[in-house]
């Protein structure tokens, strides 16, 4: 294992996902379904299918796919996102949206049963960010480092470590969000966060 590789790549990564649209993205999920674990396991398993393809074969994908189709897309999920959080916005303020998973103490059955899985909290977090950071910056900086380096394995390695790490604090931080802020705040904020991130990303600012 070559540590001084894993370390850097590990370090680099890190700094720039801080704070970046990802970890937006994942404190937004968290707050929208509140199912901490399944949009945990739905951005790790996406980042790390991304931060995979950049180590091996990352300028491939590039060559394939314009880099200006890929950040289209990308904007078109954030924007689209947006809107359907919008919408649940609208129906809790009316009144008419069931809450499928009640606020219950945590340390009851039904709510740890409620908080463990969802499966459109896992999906929609896999597939938004996934097509989020095809081509990233975080992408493109794996591939160069494998190149640099020659040890695409242990880049693909720190750099899955550095966003599994940003994906937790991500995570955690939603929560402590969910217990401060109410819901109906939550919910328009995760659809300006979304719709503002859609429209910086269009415009290739982000």
């Amino acid at each position: 294992m070559d540590w001084g590789t894993l370390l850097s790549t590990f370090g680099l990564v890190f700094i720039a996902e801080l704070g970046d649209k990802t970890q937006l993205a994942v404190v937004t999920q968290t707050c929208k379904y509140r199912r901490p674990w399944a949009v945990f396991l739905g951005a790790s398993l996406a980042l790390t299918g991304v931060t995979a393809i950049g180590a091996v074969g990352g300028q491939v994908l590039g060559q394939i796919v314009p880099a200006e189709a890929l950040r289209a897309v990308a904007a078109l999920a954030f924007a689209v996102m947006g809107v359907l959080v919008g919408r649940e916005a609208l129906k809790t303020a009316s009144g008419s949206l069931a809450a499928e998973c009640p606020l219950v103490e945590e340390t009851s059955a039904a709510g740890a049963m409620c908080r463990s899985w969802d499966w459109t909290a896992f999906g929609s977090t896999l597939g938004l960010l996934f097509v989020a950071e095809l081509g990233d910056k975080t992408q493109l900086a794996v591939f160069s480092l494998a190149g640099r380096y020659g040890t695409p394995w242990v880049v693909f390695a720190g750099g899955a470590l550095a966003l599994t790490l940003v994906t937790a604090l991500g995570v955690v931080g939603g929560e402590g969000l969910c217990r401060i802020i109410p819901e109906r705040v939550l919910l328009w904020v995760s659809a300006l966060a979304f719709a503002a991130m859609g429209l910086l990303m269009g415009l290739g600012i982000v």
